[in-house]
């Protein structure tokens, strides 16, 4: 009997081992657990990083069209730069070219009063005189009709802006750098000079002894 009970408790035993839960081996479900939650990092870190490398993509893609708007500005700023340059330089070309139009078309009335004095002189005529005063005349009104004035500073203060000496004389009737003689007179166009007259002036006595 007593044989009996054992075998049939070892049998009970046995029955209750068998409907036991996983949870008496809690060792193996931390490691299985550890596995998953290592798998869902990785995945978020993966999403992390596409994210990432998505919003780099964005970024290079922007500046990319912002450099390539800057490109087409920069060549259609150089394209209006050499469109104006080209017509800066016709425009340039236009106004010389009507300008010596202009001044030729001017002289010509003087070309033709040359012709009458010539032919005047070749047949002796009292007025050559006359007429070549009236060509000189008709030139001089050319000249200062386009801002061409005449520098003859005679009697006047030497200024060495507008007058080369080329001489002094002693005068004590006049102050001193005064201009005494015009060897050749200047020109200048508006304020511009164009040629120095060329002038003797006067020193004082006094200002050569001390130079002495």
């Amino acid at each position: 009997m007593i044989f009996a009970n054992d075998v049939s408790m070892a049998k009970k035993s046995s029955s209750e081992r068998g409907h036991e839960q996983p949870s008496n081996h809690p060792g193996k479900v931390d490691g299985i657990q550890n596995v998953e939650k290592q798998k869902a990092r990785a995945g978020n870190l993966d999403k992390a990083l596409d994210d990432v490398v998505q919003d780099l993509k964005n970024q290079l893609a922007d500046k990319q069209k912002e450099a390539d708007s800057y490109k087409d500005s920069m060549l259609r700023a150089l394209a209006d730069f050499e469109n104006y340059k080209k017509r800066t330089q016709k425009d340039f070309s236009e106004v010389r070219n009507n300008a010596i139009a202009g001044l030729l078309e001017s002289l010509l009335p003087i070309l033709d009063n040359f012709e009458l004095g010539l032919a005047a002189a070749q047949h002796g005529s009292d007025k050559i005189v006359d007429g070549f005063k009236m060509i000189f005349a008709s030139f001089k009104n050319l000249l200062a009709a386009h801002g061409v004035q005449e520098i003859f500073p005679l009697n006047g203060k030497f200024d060495m802006h507008f007058h080369e000496c080329v001489g002094r004389v002693m005068d004590n009737t006049k102050e001193n750098d005064t201009v005494i003689s015009v060897d050749r007179k200047g020109y200048k166009l508006n304020d511009k000079l164009l040629r120095p007259a060329v002038v003797t002036v006067s020193y004082h006595e006094e200002q050569s002894k001390e130079s002495k």
